[in-house]
């Protein structure tokens, strides 16, 4: 499915977008209370296969937006039906999904079968997610990325695959062989003042992995979805580290506990976030994501959100930076010596401060306030103005850097890349 809606200037629920988000958590329930009263639910089964190393086990519903999950923390040798038979607990004493609402007792329908969960299926779909190594939850595609092309009236997706083989990959209603990393599709022109949420999934057998989006408007992309992390990471995220040992970077899912959880669509909406922690003094990592299917020769703007959080109380010395850079020709990503500094970026520049956009530090922090940084606007240790890439490049990397010993954690809920050629092309034709 893909999904277009209006973009009112992001007045939080008005206009067209709470309209959309109002008929998608009343039509749904509606469909199911439909079935239970004609006495025909029909059911989708997915599995959970492993046994529990402990962590969080997180079941969802795929939708663009105003998806419904829960989540349980698990306890290290707990069978998967033993999970599932509290996840479905948890889902059934949630008010986020969109079915019939609460629902207690457990339906019928719902049911627990060893590792087998069968769940409503009017109109939805659903996967696992979470940060238990013990089970085999699919790992979900990552950079997710998109443009529209207004001659060709074409949204166009890219993506990077993981390691993980699936049997398909399913971008709305499309369905692509495993091994697809783009795809192109047919868009009304009437709709260009709109925006699209592509939302990508790969399926092995019954089961579906972790959704990652990208919303795509005219002349810019940014993130907007609101699903549970993997691995603690947010979907189109990767973490990286120099240390050879891996436990000397943290990475978990935050909750902001002053955004309501079941709404969706507005950037300042997303109740969830990044956070990235540090265990020893040597330890310099964090998160990366790609930009693809960009541009050559055209000059992009880059903005994100970040938050120190509670850092301002951290005694140890730290810092907390944000960089983004044209990538490798040849389409080759950075690597992660290139992320830490240590090795030089494709344009030359090297060290601390090479990509960076924003910087924090002790005595230099946010307050634990969510500020948006932006490579067009003078902040606390910017580096990098928008990025113009080469002719032969035509993809950016963006990344957040961790360092410092025992850090409690520094936070980014949000990011948009812009298209400033082409914005500037559109503006003088007007």
């Amino acid at each position: 499915m893909v999904v277009f809606f209006v973009k009112k200037n992001y007045q939080k629920h008005t206009g067209f977008q709470a309209l959309f988000r109002t008929l998608t958590f009343l039509m749904l329930p509606l469909l199911f209370c439909l079935n239970v009263y004609s006495g025909t639910v029909s059911t989708r089964s997915i599995t959970l296969s492993g046994t529990a190393k402990g962590g969080v086990v997180s079941l969802m519903e795929i939708l663009p937006i105003g998806a419904g999950f829960a989540s349980v923390v698990t306890t290290q040798g707990e069978s998967a039906e033993v999970v599932l038979d509290r996840l479905v607990d948890e889902v059934c004493r949630s008010d986020m999904f969109n079915w019939q609402r609460p629902l207690q007792p457990r339906p019928q329908y719902v049911r627990v079968t060893g590792n087998t969960l069968a769940l409503p299926s009017v109109g939805l779909r659903y996967c696992f997610s979470g940060s238990d190594l013990g089970f085999e939850i699919l790992k979900p595609v990552l950079s997710v990325s998109g443009s529209y092309d207004p001659e060709k009236q074409q949204v166009s997706l890219s993506w990077i695959n993981p390691e993980d083989k699936y049997d398909e990959i399913q971008v709305g209603s499309l369905t692509f062989p495993p091994g697809t990393t783009n795809c192109v599709y047919a868009c009304d022109p009437r709709t260009r003042k709109h925006m699209s949420f592509g939302v990508i999934i790969g399926k092995r057998g019954n089961n579906f992995s972790p959704p990652a989006s990208i919303v795509i408007n005219t002349n810019s992309q940014e993130e907007l979805d609101t699903f549970p992390f993997y691995m603690g990471i947010a979907p189109n995220w990767s973490g990286w580290t120099i240390s050879t040992n891996s436990d000397t970077i943290e990475f978990n899912q935050g909750t902001k506990s002053d955004v309501v959880m079941n709404v969706r669509g507005d950037s300042w909406d997303k109740p969830l976030y990044q956070i990235i922690k540090t265990t020893k003094a040597e330890a310099r990592g964090g998160v990366w994501r790609r930009f693809l299917g960009l541009k050559a020769g055209h000059t992009y703007k880059i903005e994100a959100r970040l938050n120190t959080l509670l850092m301002d109380a951290c005694t140890n010395a730290w810092a907390f930076s944000f960089h983004a850079a044209g990538d490798n020709s040849g389409g080759k990503g950075l690597t992660a010596a290139q992320l830490a500094g240590t090795a030089a970026l494709p344009d030359g520049s090297k060290g601390p401060l090479a990509g960076l956009v924003a910087q924090y530090e002790p005595g230099v922090t946010t307050k634990g306030k969510w500020m948006k940084r932006s490579t067009d606007k003078p902040g606390p240790g910017l580096e990098n103005k928008n990025i113009t890439l080469p002719k032969t490049v035509t993809s950016i990397t963006v990344w957040l850097r961790h360092s410092g010993e025992n850090s409690t954690g520094v936070g980014m809920d949000w990011i948009r890349l812009e298209d400033v050629t082409e914005l500037e092309s559109v503006m003088s034709k007007k």
